[in-house]
Parts: structure tokens; C-alpha cells; sequence
């Protein structure tokens, strides 16, 4: 495997396991937003995201990682491995769906 996949599957596993954690915090009255890391924009210039993306798109992203851990055993690193790969599949679906729309509306298209 190439050590672009191999890194953004470690990122959004962290994210997943920190959010998974800011989550629990959260229901049991804590507010630990604070400490949420935010790897996104790493992540998507790894995945090669060439243009800017919306608060719509943003928002896709942080609810669908929240829809992808709810069920995870926070305990199951597995799991967590298993949900990162899911999430980069997503993410990569995603990218394709934006360039066809960039480049069909004529802007550049690296």
C-alpha cells in the first residue's frame, strides 16, 4: 500500500477515536470540545481535493463521521480501522462527484 492511503487511514482513524471520545465526554456533561482534533484539511489535500470546499461539504463530513462511529465499541481498535477505511472510501466517492461537477462547469480540472 502507498504511505499517502496508509496516512490518511491513521488521520481519520484518530479523528474517528478522538471524536468517538469527545462524544462520550459530551453525554456525560463534560465539554471537552476543546480537545476535538480537526485533520480534515490534511486529509483532503492527501486525497487530493484541488478545490475549495463548502460549509455544506464540511458539515457532510463531521455528521458522517459522527453517523460512522455510533455504534463503534470505543474499546475495539478494529472497529475503528474498519470505519477509517469506510470513511476514506466515502471520501473518495465524494472527490470524484466534485470534480465532474468542477469540470463540467468548465473550470480547470488537474
Amino acid at each position: 500500500m502507498n504511505n499517502t492511503f496508509e496516512h490518511a487511514i491513521t488521520l481519520i482513524k484518530a479523528e474517528l477515536q478522538n471524536l468517538k471520545l469527545i462524544n462520550g465526554l459530551d453525554s456525560a456533561g463534560i465539554d471537552a470540545s476543546a480537545y476535538m482534533l480537526d485533520f480534515s484539511s490534511l486529509i483532503l489535500e492527501m486525497l487530493g481535493f484541488k478545490h475549495k470546499t463548502s460549509d455544506e461539504f464540511h458539515e457532510w463530513y463531521f455528521c458522517h463521521q459522527n453517523k460512522l462511529i455510533e455504534n463503534v465499541d470505543p474499546e475495539n481498535d478494529k472497529e475503528f480501522q474498519e470505519r477509517a477505511f469506510d470513511f476514506y472510501v466515502d471520501l473518495v466517492v465524494k472527490k470524484k462527484e466534485m470534480d465532474s461537477i468542477f469540470c463540467g462547469q468548465g473550470l480547470k480540472c488537474i
